[in-house]
């Protein structure tokens, strides 16, 4: 039996222990203990059995955008997960026990917002200038996830749990803090009409996106 065999095993007895049944209870605990001490393996290896790491490739792969980050961060919380950028590799890795759920999510939105951000660009600045563009897409685009945040922020699941924590400081334990870019930074508080309209435009696009809860329980939450 291999540790990772081990780890099952345990979680297994670990769940009998808990039973109604005083004998059956002290005997899986005895036996949850017995393995622990075999194969070196302590509460928190334990707990964090259940914490995975899954990435969704982001579109840069040093300083993503700040609609980007934006988004990412949403579905972290949606999904009761930390949220990490790998720099250079240029992926959102997601930590926690529905990480892989995450990274799926985080992969078909950004799909869908990317289209959408095609579809603005092509559609309404055919005439602006390459700069202009990007800085009234990224308008539209933090837009698009705004509205996608305020969809979840009634029912976004609980915090992080103290295993995510403990897997981030023993396999992340050099986190740097980075900023992501913001191309209307220095325009000052107040939106134009055009970037007002942008926004709207952003809004607009993202109206059919959803994440809600699954059914009975069998997902936290389910892009629709």
């Amino acid at each position: 039996m291999d540790q990772s065999k081990a780890l099952d095993k345990i979680k297994k007895c670990l769940r009998l222990a808990a039973s109604d049944s005083p004998n059956e209870a002290a005997a899986a605990l005895r036996q949850a203990r017995a393995l622990m001490e075999k194969f070196g393996i302590g509460q928190a290896d334990v707990a964090m059995a259940d914490v995975h790491e899954h990435g969704a490739r982001s579109g840069s792969k040093i300083n993503p955008p700040i609609w980007e980050a934006g988004l990412a961060n949403t579905v972290a919380s949606s999904y009761a997960c930390r949220i990490i950028f790998l720099a250079g590799r240029g992926d959102w890795s997601f930590i926690g026990e529905a990480a892989e759920v995450a990274a799926y999510a985080m992969t078909v939105l950004l799909r869908q917002v990317r289209h959408a951000r095609r579809d603005f660009i092509g559609n309404h600045l055919k005439r602006c200038k390459p700069a202009t563009k990007t800085k009234r897409a990224d308008v539209f685009c933090n837009a698009w996830v705004w509205s996608v945040r305020r969809k979840v922020q009634d029912f976004a699941s609980a915090a992080p749990s103290a295993a995510v924590t403990a897997y981030i400081e023993r396999h992340h334990p050099e986190l740097t803090t980075g900023a992501a870019i913001d191309r209307n930074a220095g325009k000052g508080k107040a939106l134009s009409a055009r970037s007002l309209n942008d926004a709207a435009m952003g809004i607009c696009a993202a109206d059919g996106v959803r994440l809600n809860h699954g059914v009975d329980g069998e997902a936290p939450l389910a892009l629709t």
